[in-house]
């Protein structure tokens, strides 16, 4: 018989009593091939290259056990070594055969770790330290294809349990594979020196380094040198008092309907994205792509809305129509319409944008609009909803590392105050706005109560501020074309003017 062919054997079994006898039929196969077993991801030699460096260098000592981990390794001796010299090397101590083996001897996994013979087998193994960077790199991709495997098997055995909500199992793979990506170096904590020493900062820079830069910067050019902490609004004396929008900072952006909260948000938009070239996303809730973009256009080209609805344009205002689009076409300011969006959606979408362009701004509009992540809530427990949903918000822009300005409803309480001036305690159906939020600021016209009470300018009130000053700012708001401008005061005057009128002033 031909190999790989298979043996039909027959054979009856007798049933119950007055039943016929049942006829089986068994195919068993003559020859199968062994299946292959597969080991997970790992690099033997390169971690054996690793730890080497570590005991015969103090350079690839400091350099491995800054970037790896124990969990980095694949093998459970290498586990132990690394950890030992880990502690080592926190310890401030040289890394050598001698003082491993007795760290080793007093954790009692001297044995574990293969013994005195296998450390110093490491030891000769190394040869040169020149490229630990990279032996580093190849336990790193190891290890987190490793992490890959781990992540698909828990995202296999929640699929197969068929779980209730499917949108929050999606979630919580997306969550599991985008922690792999974005956390692999992730380590218990940073110490205090090593941002000040400029190691683990972000600028790269020692702090004191820094600051006399700042010095250096403020004695040349005054308080107009405008270096801002965060990416700029482009509001320059809502910028001076909020120091710009810092990464990881959820700031939320209250009023009543129509008093401009999309409008100014979407002005913000703008100017990171078209001034400072920064790719931005907009999650509308409220409104669709295609009107949010009729504003954009508007406010870029400085038209009337009611004249590009009608196409009713003269030369100039179609030629800067035509400017505005090109120039926003070489952008990235990407529109999420879909309504009754989850926190859980807009988190994953979030992600995915961030992976994709590189998001670096968030706006949602608006808060209230944001369904939980459960799939029933009653009135009693929106208050609770809403909580959940400022703070997953908040972890959000903490994870992403972007600002998220989120725009909220207030009640109807200012209304009934004299003054219709808003407070904190305003935000509406929940005070964990308030406390999840690290700025809360509010838009207040008083032309929208009285139409001559300062005509055509709006107060920002920035009514918490985490990291800075509170206050009060004055814009201009043009409603005809949809934007918030600058508001130069009188006894500012305007250098370009001054410039232009300087040759008509009489000597």
């Amino acid at each position: 018989m031909a190999e790989g062919a298979s043996l039909l054997r027959m054979s009856t079994r007798k049933g119950t009593v007055g039943s016929n006898p049942t006829l089986s039929i068994f195919i068993v196969p003559m020859s199968e091939e062994k299946p292959t077993i597969k080991v997970a991801p790992n690099s033997k030699e390169s971690e054996m290259m690793v730890l080497g460096c570590m005991l015969s260098s103090i350079n690839a000592l400091s350099i491995a056990a800054d970037q790896c981990e124990p969990k980095d390794f694949y093998y459970t001796e290498h586990q132990i070594i690394f950890t030992a010299l880990k502690e080592i090397y926190r310890a401030d101590k040289p890394a050598d055969i001698l003082i491993v083996t007795e760290e080793l001897k007093r954790v009692g996994k001297l044995e574990k770790a293969g013994g005195v013979g296998y450390i110093t087998t490491l030891a000769q193994y190394a040869g040169t330290s020149a490229y630990v960077e990279e032996y580093v790199e190849l336990i790193q991709n190891k290890s987190i294809l490793r992490k890959m495997i781990e992540a698909a098997k828990v995202i296999e055995k929640s699929a197969l349990e068929e779980p209730k909500s499917v949108q929050d199992a999606l979630d919580d793979a997306q969550a599991l594979l985008f922690a792999i990506s974005q956390a692999t170096n992730q380590n218990e904590g940073i110490l205090l020196k090593d941002i000040l020493s400029g190691l683990k900062a972000e600028s790269q820079t020692p702090y004191l380094k820094e600051l006399q830069q700042r010095q250096e910067d403020f004695q040349q050019n005054g308080d107009k040198t405008g270096v801002l902490s965060g990416i700029p609004t482009g509001y320059n004396d809502l910028d001076n008092l909020m120091q710009g929008m810092n990464p990881a900072n959820l700031i939320i952006l209250a009023a009543r309907p129509s008093m401009g909260k999309t409008a100014l948000a979407l002005n913000v938009a703008e100017n990171v994205c078209f001034k400072s070239s920064l790719p931005v996303a907009v999650f509308s809730l409220e409104m669709t792509a295609e009107e949010l973009m009729h504003r954009l256009i508007c406010s870029q080209a400085e038209v009337e809305s009611e004249k590009l609805l009608s196409g009713s344009l003269d030369g100039m205002e179609y030629q800067r129509v035509v400017a505005a689009v090109k120039r926003m076409q070489d952008r990235n300011l990407i529109i999420d319409d879909q309504p009754g969006l989850k926190i859980t959606d807009v988190r994953a979408r979030a992600r995915r944008l961030k992976e994709i362009y590189d998001i670096q701004f968030i706006i949602i509009d608006y808060l209230q609009l944001l369904s939980g992540a459960k799939s029933v809530y009653n009135s009693e427990n929106r208050q609770n909803e809403i909580s959940e949903i400022s703070r997953m918000l908040k972890n959000l822009a903490r994870e992403l590392k972007v600002p998220i300005l989120c725009l909220s409803q207030l009640s109807r309480k200012v209304e009934e105050r004299q003054g219709h001036r808003p407070m904190l305690s305003d935000l509406r159906e929940s005070g964990s706005i308030e406390q999840d939020a690290d700025m809360v600021m509010f838009i207040f016209r008083r032309d929208y109560y009285n139409a001559n009470d300062k005509p055509g300018l709006a107060e920002v009130i920035l009514a918490k501020n985490r990291h800075g000053k509170v206050g009060d700012v004055t814009l201009t708001y043009r409603k005809s074309i949809v934007q918030f401008g600058n508001y130069i005061r009188e006894e500012d005057g305007d250098p370009a003017n001054d410039e232009a009128f300087a040759a008509f002033t009489p000597q």
